[in-house]
């Protein structure tokens, strides 16, 4: 080869050598731009995202509840909320501002040639620098704020914690789907994608005041992107107490005064109003995320911290309808671009209630009145309760032609309860709403409801009389029977009494239990318990108290179904051959109970004649269950009219038992008696289980009180020469007599009705006198013989 050649080959091979070199170089480039733009592309792309859009949420108002008049029960009113965004939660917000300063201190040009140790080791020493200025941040939130720096601390790992869960939650998703995606595991390559949280700022502190909000904007603007204060609402509620007078003059005789009592009522309508969390729950979060599992946002979900939240009561069950859904805020900050979403309200929810009524008979049940404590007349026997001591009660008044719910009390409230004594807490029960979540055996306030029943199934006719013989099975006296039937006191039955048998209007007046036990013998247990069920006995009657859900889906607080014998029940009755059982189920004892409001409810319908328009206490139709009954139950109008003139006589005639009160020196007087205004009620004795008693506060029982029964009275209340209007129910806890216990809170009540002017409608001059005095006669007037202490609806052992 010549030494040309040569050359030329050496050049050649050198230029292939070159060319071999920048091609090595080229495809190290392509590698790592590989690497840059497609492994790490999406990692950096997130990175530049998150820096170059900003997210604020823009708040919503949760729908107010309004009573039947429009006045406001609960509502959303503005405040300011301080908000920290998350970088200061996970540590981010110090490293970002460490690197910047990092950067500023060597320039940009010197920072690019610095070897990659070196610019950590001045990020570490800066980080030092950033954490205090965290710490100066977060102690003047906690200065302005009224909140212990630890506290602030506390918080703010609880939303870490609580973001970082659930972010695990959905990156595991994500991987699963890239790895579905891949065919396997991408491993190192996959990079999570941070969540909405991960990017938004959480609320600390609530209500802060005009001076701390300005005062944090400012600290906000000293260390950007950590602190904000955001716009928000808080939940009032202007009726968690009211100041009620009550007038005196119509007392029973021995707390009369002349006078009025003026009453401080808590918690005028806690127990059904509820109440509202200012924190989410992992509940919440479970049910109805923010960042749903597939990344998705719901404007109207739960995110993790403050958030005003349904708890109990109607802001629990009717929380869907209430809450709103936020709206949003994104701001592009390469260009200034916003995009807005707008926030939409929740539903206002209008209510049946009338809560001034409300206020008013949550008054009435108040101790303090008189009525709903241990008194002498009221005859308890048993054991016995000292005198004074404050009893349990509720009480509850439906409009007949609409059944819609005016007032549904119970004392003591869930405001009550801060003031009681361990004992009184552990007696009295205050979480327990007695009208509406609390069952009672009837008594004798549905023997008017059995016999109309029974007429209409052709069990019993219209003009059916039974003599009373004080007993209902001839070989036993000794069970079965009459309340009246005490031979020590010369008192045998009714029939000696009136001179022969009973029709259902002397038997319902004078409360007979023979003529009942031989009604719902002929009645037949399973179309008495039939009966009873049409009556709403056994199920919910979706009054709105569990929200909108059909049955199915309701939960068990706010509204009881009450108690009914069941099938397997039943067949053990007919199986043992038991008589007794199905008799006393006539006069309200045995297998049965039931809420105030039920019975309300059920007194309602008999004044309708039958037409089946359950209670209600919301106004919308729209929010009411969709599977509320409707229909017409077999009350025949004659047996109706028959019943309800029983009741008349039962408040009106001086035998009935609802008519007046014994006083330990012999007077009387009715218990009662309102001009203008015609009362069809009954009264009911129902048999109450043994009383636990904490003496020394320790949350056990020490003993347990016997022998006192349960109060009712359950009637309907008319202007005069009218149809019935309002439906009225009562339940006094251990009060005794239902007559002497109760009878005076349903007099009570239905004044309360009157000076409302509830019978205004109807206006007649004999209902002006609102303050009338109590009726007053001799007892030389009354015919009837001494009374037995017994009660009314008694069944032997």
């Amino acid at each position: 080869m010549s030494t040309t050649d040569r050359s030329t080959a050496r050049a050649r091979n050198r230029l292939i050598f070159l060319g071999a070199l920048a091609l090595m170089a080229t495809m190290g480039l392509a590698a790592r731009l590989w690497e840059l733009t497609v492994v790490d592309g999406a990692e950096f792309r997130e990175e530049a995202e998150k820096r170059l859009a900003q997210t604020a949420l823009k708040e919503t108002v949760r729908g107010s509840i309004l009573d039947r008049l429009g006045r406001v029960i609960a509502k959303d009113v503005p405040v300011w909320e301080v908000a920290i965004d998350y970088g200061v939660i996970d540590g981010s917000w110090v490293r970002d501002r460490a690197k910047r300063t990092a950067r500023k201190v060597y320039g940009r040009s010197l920072w690019g040639r610095l070897s990659h140790d070196a610019r950590d080791s001045t990020i570490e020493l800066c980080l030092m620098r950033e954490e205090e200025a965290r710490n100066e941040m977060l102690d003047q939130v906690a200065l302005y704020c009224d909140i212990p720096r630890a506290q602030i601390d506390e918080k703010i790992e609880i939303i870490r914690a609580q973001v970082q869960k659930r972010a695990d939650v959905i990156w595991a998703k994500q991987r699963e789907a890239l790895t579905a995606k891949l065919g396997h595991d991408p491993g190192d390559t996959f990079h999570p994608q941070p969540i909405y949280e991960q990017k938004s700022s959480h609320v600390i502190a609530r209500q802060v005041s005009e001076t701390a909000a300005f005062a944090l904007r400012k600290v906000g603007d000293l260390f950007p992107n950590s602190v904000r204060v955001i716009d928000s609402m808080l939940r009032v509620r202007p009726w968690e107490s009211a100041d009620v007078s009550l007038s005196q003059k119509t007392l029973p005789k021995p707390i009369r005064k002349a006078g009025e009592a003026n009453i401080h009522v808590l918690g005028v309508f806690d127990h059904v109003l509820g109440t509202i969390r200012e924190e989410t729950w992992a509940e919440d979060l479970e049910r109805r995320p923010f960042v749903k599992s597939d990344g998705t946002i719901d404007l109207g979900g739960y995110r993790p911290g403050p958030d005003l939240v349904g708890g109990r009561g109607l802001e629990a069950s009717y929380e869907d309808w209430l809450r709103g859904i936020r709206g949003q805020k994104e701001t592009r900050l390469e260009t200034g671009q916003i995009k807005e979403v707008e926030s939409i309200w929740g539903r206002d929810l209008k209510l049946t209630i009338d809560i001034e009524l409300q206020a008013h008979v949550q008054a009435i049940l108040n101790p303090e009145f008189g009525l709903t404590k241990v008194q002498e007349w009221h005859h308890s026997g048993g054991d016995g309760l000292p005198l004074g001591m404050p009893l349990a009660s509720a009480a509850v008044i439906v409009e007949v032609e609409s059944g819609e719910i005016l007032a549904l009390g119970s004392w003591p409230t869930l405001a009550d309860a801060a003031g009681m004594s361990a004992s009184d807490l552990f007696r009295l029960q205050p979480g327990v709403n007695r009208a509406s979540e609390a069952v009672y055996p009837p008594g004798s306030i549905v023997k008017p409801l059995v016999y109309v029943g029974a007429v209409g199934a052709g069990k019993f006719s219209l003009a059916g009389a039974v003599e009373c013989k004080g007993h209902y099975f001839p070989e036993f006296k000794d069970r079965a029977r009459c309340w009246i039937y005490r031979p020590q006191f010369s008192m045998t039955n009714h029939s000696a009494q009136t001179g022969g048998p009973l029709t259902v209007e002397s038997a319902t007046s004078r409360s007979c239990n023979i003529f009942f036990y031989t009604v719902a013998h002929k009645f037949g247990l399973r179309p008495l318990v039939d009966w009873y069920k049409s009556l709403g006995v056994g199920m919910t009657l979706g009054t709105g108290l569990q929200g909108p859900l059909p049955a199915a889906q309701r939960g068990v607080g706010g509204e009881s179904i009450g108690m009914i014998p069941n099938e397997e029940q039943m067949l053990n009755i007919e199986a043992r051959h038991d008589v007794f059982t199905p008799i006393i189920m006539g006069i309200g004892q045995g297998p049965i109970a039931w809420t105030p409001l039920q019975a309300a409810n059920a007194f309602a319908t008999l004044a309708r004649g039958g037409k089946i328009l359950d209670a209600h206490i919301i106004q919308d139709a729209a929010a009411l269950p969709p599977d509320r009954r409707t229909g017409h139950l077999d009350m025949p109008a004659e047996a109706c009219r028959r019943a309800l003139e029983g009741l008349r006589q039962a408040v009106e005639d001086k035998h009935g038992t609802g008519h007046h009160i014994k006083y330990g020196d012999g007077s009387q007087e009715p218990i009662i008696s309102i001009p203008g205004i015609t009362i069809y009620g009954k009264t009911g004795t129902a048999q109450a289980p043994p009383l636990p008693m904490d003496d020394n506060g320790d949350g056990k029982s020490d003993r347990s009180v016997k022998g006192i029964d349960h109060a009712w009275f359950v009637g309907l209340a008319a202007k005069k020469g009218a149809k019935p209007k309002y439906a009225i129910a009562v339940l006094v806890e251990r009060g005794g007599s239902g007559g002497k216990a109760a009878g005076p809170i349903a007099g009570q009540i239905i004044r309360a009705l009157l000076d409302d002017e509830y019978f205004s409608d109807e206006n007649n001059a004999e209902i002006t006198n609102k303050g009338a005095e109590i009726e007053q006669f001799s007892p030389s007037q009354d015919p009837q013989p001494p009374e037995p202490e017994a009660s009314e609806g008694e069944v032997a052992p």
